[in-house]
């Protein structure tokens, strides 16, 4: 469970399934911390990007990448992969499973919501 430091959300991100221990669980945590934060739009955004992406072309692959301030989301129907926005940082990428970067941010939403949309 995300732990709080006392505000409205958990200091760390919480989402059915996850696991603290998983690569890819930490790196969608660090990219809802320094990307998404506490922006709606910008969880709406990242969330429509992965909804949408089932209807692409091949020749619409700027379409499924979203690049933000830290980290680069290449979204696929399976597998997404997060990198670094900037090579100079030495984070490999990771790849994380689509379904799992989708609850994060449907629990994101949620939150957000919850805190400022009441």
């Amino acid at each position: 469970m995300g732990e709080s430091l006392g505000g409205p959300y958990a200091a760390v991100p919480d989402w059915p399934g996850r696991d603290a221990s998983d690569v890819g669980h930490a790196r969608i945590t660090a990219f809802l911390v320094l990307d998404i934060q506490q922006s709606l739009e910008k969880a709406e955004a990242v969330r429509n990007c992965i909804l949408g992406q089932a209807g692409l072309d091949d020749d619409d692959s700027d379409d499924n990448e979203i690049i933000m301030n830290a980290y680069g989301v290449s979204v696929g129907p399976v597998n997404c992969v997060i990198e670094p926005a900037f090579d100079e940082t030495g984070e490999a990428p990771v790849s994380v499973l689509t379904t799992d970067l989708l609850a994060a941010l449907e629990r994101r939403i949620a939150d957000i919501k919850r805190v400022w949309h009441e």
